[in-house]
């Protein structure tokens, strides 16, 4: 195990606390003036702590809390869409991926807990890493959470869902260059309430859920949620004849809600969640005929067999396929109403996430390698924020943020008995002879049946301080401007116990290049958010927008060892900068029955971080780090309608241009023989150019105290390339998903019975490319979306 990890441990849980303990004393201290301002006449009395009954209902205007304060979504000068936890329920998006459907410029791919990625207007399509953040931040009841994969569990009991689009970084902090995720969940209610839904479907899908809030006193209530989520296998293997890919979920929440008085709250939540799936086995995509050919031999010496299927569902893998993901949290929320108009909010939260997987690697049903990862991830955050009353014409919110962050990292490689076969093309008979006369050989031969492990321990402190006013110049004239300042320092070691000789053949070769460690690494920086944004109201329901914002997404540190001769700086990857430019109209016509949103956009990110390719003692090797500079600019365009009573429609369309501008050593496709490609000018991967979207539902008394319904919804994205190395053998041509459901239920809503279709047409598509070259010579892999899928949900409430 790596040396002084038991140490650092105990550095983490000590510094986090005093991380915390040095915010609560700065900002108490600077709300005691507000506090001691409560016996001061002259100010107004401090309003309620429960918000404005028209915002907190919504009636047909959506509220959202894009700025950290309950708004009109029609007034906030953002691009964002908000979908309430009704309509997620209603037609079972429970997973994260689906808002693909559902919001414009969204790309969410979710291969397992640890492969997650958010992309936003292009932005965010990396594959995940142990040392580096995601380009698109996730929020779950205001806590930052350190990893997408946090948040691929099942959406259940939310309150409201929100995504803002462009760099969110000055009230929500680094790594949301691209924009964010929102998550908020229902609080405990003062009247007792359960509600609960069971659903089946084919691959013998099973979700069940439920929730029961009440009151256990005058100023206390409680929630406590659960779920559970299992299905089959969707994906034939042919060397066990047992179907893989199939799914397991489980998870509850519990909180407290204490209201003591009636500007005091606190908010306690508590849960636990665990997936454990076989998602790891991979679906080879056919090559042009290179695949054969260049496997061949490699097939003939281990007896093997590999199964080449472009819809992805068949594969051969002879190993494991298992991934399994466990975690837990608690947070702490306190709002006190200080008086004179002061608020203070205090969110304190911890959290752990341990992953594990185990996968057999190469995809073929010979027993030449599997692998995976054993990861621990534990956070801490702490936000203070302080709501300053209005004076004159201008409102603020200031605040401090810390964020504590520690991973240990055991990334696993084993070799079966075929591996030598496999590596070398000479069959496993044979080898044995050919290893007298050949000291590689025989250097090869010693791998069959060994493991590598690779250690690496990142830990992350980031402290930041953040204001944003915003300046009422006319009753129809707003002016907002903020700005962050954040100092983060990263810290790791990386760590392989076992030496490595020097032998031929890959990815052996790869393995035997890199050094054993322990090698030592820190990265620091500091640098600052801001936003600056006009809005006007010209008439009441109508406003223009424009505003230039900038974020950063953090530094990192490659948790793998560099190659030999590049030392610990190969680890370090700069902090990503994004700069956005963006203009839009926003009205709301009709009594609210329409909503029509259009923004312009434009976003320059320098040092983008990506994988480049550089050739280190005669061989070719890739790292993560800053490759250069991209841009994203397009149009987005949203309509909701309500044109008569039970019909409501939704839509959406976006053209958006996502293109590397510098990215000079980048990966280069299959069949190119050079060893690296410049792809400035290319487009970036996973971000196709066009997202449509479309979705309906209708209701109708249909007589016997009894209302039917039917919804429908479309989404349809253009092609785009699935590699980072833009090969056209990803290509992935333009689809679209459609999803159907009719049902009834009893008109005061205590049932529900819908029969539903998801995938109607059973579209093929792949989600995710890897290309897998150094292990499967010529060949690129895929993880591919859900076939069509059917069932009935039974919903009820009481």
């Amino acid at each position: 195990m790596i040396p002084q990890r038991a140490l650092r441990s105990a550095w983490f849980v000590r510094h986090r606390w005093q991380g915390g303990a040095a915010l609560a004393l700065v900002l108490t201290a600077a709300a005691a003036p507000a506090a001691a301002a409560v016996a001061d006449p002259a100010p107004p009395p401090a309003p309620p702590l429960a918000p404005d009954p028209a915002l907190a209902d919504g009636g047909d205007q959506v509220v959202v809390t894009a700025r950290k304060t309950s708004e009109k979504l029609q007034d906030v000068p953002v691009a964002i869409t908000a979908i309430s936890g009704a309509d997620l329920a209603r037609n079972d998006h429970v997973r994260l991926e689906d808002l693909n459907q559902l919001v414009p410029s969204a790309n969410v791919v979710v291969t397992n807990g640890h492969q997650t990625s958010i992309s936003i207007r292009g932005v965010g399509n990396n594959p995940g890493s142990d040392g580096l953040e995601n380009s698109a931040g996730v929020f779950l009841d205001g806590v930052y959470l350190g990893r997408p994969g946090m948040a691929a569990t099942d959406l259940i009991d939310i309150k409201q869902l929100e995504v803002l689009r462009g760099p969110q970084g000055t009230l929500f902090g680094k790594n949301t260059t691209a924009g964010l995720v929102n998550i908020t969940t229902e609080l405990p209610s003062f009247t007792t309430e359960f509600k609960g839904q069971a659903s089946y479907g084919n691959f013998n899908y099973q979700q069940y859920q439920a929730s029961l809030s009440g009151p256990v006193s005058d100023t206390l209530a409680v929630r406590v949620t659960g779920y559970r989520t299992t299905r089959d296998g969707i994906v034939d293997n042919i060397t066990t004849g047992r179907k893989t890919s199939d799914l397991g979920r489980a998870g509850a929440r519990v909180q407290l809600l204490w209201k003591p008085t009636s500007n005091l709250s606190v908010r306690l939540i508590g849960e636990y969640g665990s997936e454990q799936q076989s998602s790891g086995a991979v679906s080879i995509i056919p090559t042009w005929g290179i695949t054969p050919n260049l496997i061949k031999a490699k097939l003939a010496a281990t007896g093997g067999t590999i199964a080449v299927d472009p819809r992805g569902r068949t594969t051969a893998v002879d190993g494991p396929t298992d991934t399994g993901t466990r975690q837990g949290a608690g947070s702490a929320q306190i709002d006190w109403e200080l008086g004179g108009g002061f608020r203070l909010t205090s969110i304190t939260a911890f959290r752990y996430w341990q992953y594990d997987s185990n996968s057999d690697t190469e995809g073929s049903s010979a027993d030449v390698m599997y692998g995976g990862y054993h990861i621990q991830d534990r956070q801490w955050t702490e936000e203070l924020r302080l709501a300053l009353p209005r004076i004159g014409r201008v409102d603020a919110v200031v605040g401090l943020y810390y964020f504590n962050q520690y991973v240990e990292t055991n990334q696993h490689l084993n070799y079966g008995k075929d591996a030598a076969a496999w590596l070398s093309g000479i069959p496993n008979a044979l080898l044995p002879v050919y290893a007298q006369y050949s000291p590689a050989l025989a250097g090869l031969l010693a791998y069959n049946r060994t493991r590598w492990n690779t250690y690496a321990d990142p830990l992350t402190h980031s402290i930041a301080a953040f204001g944003q006013a915003n300046w009422h110049v006319t009753p129809t004239w707003n002016i907002t401007a903020g700005i962050r300042q954040t100092h983060e320092t990263k810290r790791e070691q990386v760590y392989r116990p076992t030496p490595v000789s020097s032998v031929t053949g890959l990815p052996v070769a790869a393995l035997a290049s890199q050094a054993a460690g322990p090698i030592r690494a820190e990265i620091s920086n500091s640098a600052p958010s801001f936003l600056i944004s006009s809005d006007y109201h010209p008439t009441p329901g109508l406003m223009l927008y424009a505003l230039v914002s900038r974020g950063q997404k953090a530094g990192g540190l490659n948790t793998t060892l560099p190659p030999t001769g590049l030392g610990a700086d190969a680890l370090k990857v700069e902090p990503e900068v994004a700069t956005n430019y963006e203009a839009g109209i926003k009205s709301d016509l009709f009594a609210h029955r329409v909503q029509l949103n259009l923004s312009l956009f434009r976003t320059d990110i320098r040092n983008y971080q990506a994988n480049v390719l550089q050739e280190v003692n005669g061989q070719v090797v890739q790292l993560l780090t800053n490759a250069g500079a991209a841009r994203t600019q397009g149009i987005e365009a949203e309509a909701t309608l309500q044109p008569v009573t039970g019909l409501s429609l939704h839509g959406y369309a976006a053209y958006n241009d996502a293109t590397y501008r510098s990215y000079r050593n980048g990966p280069c496709p299959i069949g190119v023989a050079a060893p690296t490609c410049d792809l400035s000018g290319k487009p970036i991967a996973g971000a196709p150019k066009w997202t449509l979207g479309a979705n309906g539902s209708y209701e109708h008394d249909i007589g016997g105290r009894l209302t039917g319904y039917a919804s429908a919804e479309y989404s349809w994205r253009s092609h785009f390339y699935g590699s980072l190395d833009d090969s056209p053998m990803t290509l992935t041509g333009g689809y679209g998903l459609l999803n159907l459901r009719l049902g009834i239920r009893s008109k005061d809503r205590l049932w529900d019975l819908s029969v539903w279709g998801r995938n109607v047409t059973n579209a093929a598509y792949a989600t995710n490319y890897f290309n897998y070259g150094s292990v499967l010579p010529g060949t690129y892999v895929a993880f591919f979306g859900d076939p069509a899928t059917y069932g009935a949900t039974l919903r009820f409430n009481f």
